[in-house]
């Protein structure tokens, strides 16, 4: 039984804004077919660029990774996670500038970090400090947009810098004095499909979520299913990304493992925001449970079957 409206009106538009994931998945696997809704789609360079649309009210769904929400949630923007999947480990790196004596997390004590801030990339290097005791205020941040990152630490910039793959192969591979730092964050990569609560105030949207969930976790299972069609047709056809840096993007992102919207997945989130506001990132504390939506669990449950 499902919590949500199922009849979807003729004429009805989901506004979908995506980072690159969503589309060539759903396209791929079939799924964007024949949809009972038109589908507009936006295209966006970052989490915190999305929520700035989601502000100005220009699309319905999208996903983000674990951070935006809860940066959004401070502000007290109108954000709502209805469905959230795990990446594993290995995604974000954090690495040194060349020639550098840095071995380990407890070492960033003091030093230049670059990250993108508001980004997936802070929290990971939140996650990384809180580990051994440290705090953001403990080292010197400078925001980079995350392509500008693996320039920065070759030009000894910063002493260290969060990255993702395949930037980090990319930039070890030319850095050979450059390397991993040790200790850092080896928790899954969360990630979320968002909406409004404005959105979800309209039953026709409601409804055409629900079905637009159910395709976005089998198109996700036939990715994790078909990885090298994928990267063939995706990355290396329309991207035109080399076969090799491909491979490992999409290596080290599979497979995604939906989990529903429940005390634990909430509890995560809640950790991260309290370690936001220990860090001073946040200047208050705040109760991420209201930004959680549970009411399309069923539609990933039955998109499993």
């Amino acid at each position: 039984m499902t919590s949500y409206p199922t009849t979807i009106p003729a004429g009805t538009t989901l506004r979908v804004g995506d980072q690159g994931t969503i589309k060539p998945a759903l396209d791929l696997s079939g799924q964007a077919a024949d949809t009972p809704y038109k589908i507009d789609w936006s295209k966006f360079a970052s989490g915190p660029l999305l929520l700035e649309a989601f502000r100005a009210n220009a699309v319905d769904v999208g996903y983000v990774a674990d951070t935006p929400p809860v940066i959004a949630a401070a502000s007290g923007q109108d954000l709502a996670v209805i469905a959230s999947w795990h990446n594993p480990p290995g995604q974000m790196v954090l690495l040194t500038k060349p020639g550098s004596p840095i071995r380990s997390v407890t070492e960033l004590k003091g030093k230049k970090v670059a990250i993108t801030t508001g980004t997936i990339l802070q929290a990971y290097l939140l996650r990384s400090l809180d580990s051994v005791g440290l705090e953001q205020k403990d080292v010197e941040i400078v925001n980079l947009a995350i392509t500008d990152i693996p320039t920065a630490l070759a030009r000894g910039d910063v002493d260290a810098g969060v990255t993702a793959e395949p930037l980090a192969t990319t930039y070890l591979q030319a850095n050979p004095t450059a390397h991993k730092v040790d200790g850092a964050d080896t928790s899954p990569v969360v990630q979320y499909l968002i909406t409004t609560q404005k959105v979800l105030s309209d039953p026709a949207k409601q409804a055409a979520l629900g079905d637009f969930v159910q395709r976005w976790v089998k198109a996700v299972s036939w990715r994790d299913a078909n990885t090298d069609e994928y990267i063939d047709k995706y990355y290396v056809e329309e991207l035109k990304v080399p076969l090799a840096t491909a491979k490992v993007l999409v290596g080290t992102g599979i497979p995604s493992e939906f989990v529903p919207i429940d005390a634990e997945s909430i509890g995560g989130a809640q950790k991260l925001a309290d370690l936001f506001h220990a860090s001073g990132v946040l200047p208050k504390k705040i109760d991420i449970s209201k930004v959680f939506d549970a009411r399309y669990n069923s539609a990933v449950e039955e998109a499993q079957q």
